[in-house]
């Protein structure tokens, strides 16, 4: 047995312990297939979805939605975070509001942004954005502080000026920390996706079909959106990881 092998095995050993003993709970009567429910109908209720496209199309909005919401996030993220590590200025005046409202969860959030906003897509977006936001500005700003001083001293016997400094030697060296955290946002972001559709309830979207199906009391289309979300997080951390990986070479 060659080693990828192995490691295959190893990999989906305990995803398929974990299956078998899902179907062995759904055989326990009634009720407990109701709580576990049977595989056959999972499968079913996927072909169904898909098949229909109602699926397809919920997929795509929620992807959207994290996206839009990732992408103000972290520009906005960045550009607070290298605020408050290049301006003593800033720091002071930001950073206290900045880590005061961090600790909010931002699920914490919702009731002032409906009050404020009302309870459109645009609330969803922006919630997801404060999510990325959050992670992101703290590990710029992280990340551009714990730069060297050796490496801010070659900028002066470079004789670079401060927008040289910061693109040719801050930034790259900040740029592993900065990452972290775009990996970090990028969870984050999937999560208010999902949290923001449940409780919104508006549009399409995974929780939305999500809530429609728990009100319905179809718990496999439950299932089969849990599933769905999960697959996505994990191809979109793989994603990353190797996005990042290509980002650093030149590291090695």
């Amino acid at each position: 047995m060659t080693a990828s092998i192995k490691s295959l095995a190893k990999a989906w050993a305990l995803p398929l312990v974990l299956i078998l003993a899902w179907h062995i709970a759904s055989l326990q009567g009634k009720s407990a297939a109701y709580a576990f429910v049977p595989l056959s109908d999972i499968w079913a209720s996927a072909v169904d979805l898909l098949n229909g496209g109602e699926l397809a199309m919920h997929l795509f909005a929620s992807v959207s939605t994290a996206l839009i919401g990732l992408a103000a996030g972290t520009l906005a993220g960045i550009a607070l975070g290298t605020a408050m590590a290049l301006s003593r200025t800033v720091d002071w005046l930001i950073g206290p509001i900045y880590h005061a409202l961090r600790q909010v969860p931002t699920m914490g959030l919702i009731p002032i942004i409906a009050l404020w906003f009302g309870t459109g897509e645009f609330s969803i977006k922006l919630l997801v954005a404060i999510a990325a936001f959050e992670v992101m500005a703290l590990n710029t700003c992280e990340g551009l502080r714990g730069v060297e001083n050796r490496y801010r001293e070659l900028g002066h016997v470079l004789t670079l000026n401060k927008v040289e400094t910061f693109t040719r030697i801050l930034f790259p060296a900040a740029f592993p920390q900065i990452l972290t955290g775009l990996l970090q946002a990028t969870s984050f972001a999937w999560i208010a996706t999902v949290g923001a559709e449940l409780l919104f309830t508006v549009g399409p979207g995974l929780g939305v079909i999500m809530e429609r199906a728990q009100l319905a009391m179809r718990m496999d289309q439950v299932i089969v959106c849990l599933i769905f979300i999960g697959a996505m997080g994990y191809a979109t951390n793989r994603l990353c990881v190797a996005i990042g990986k290509h980002a650093l070479r030149w590291r090695k």
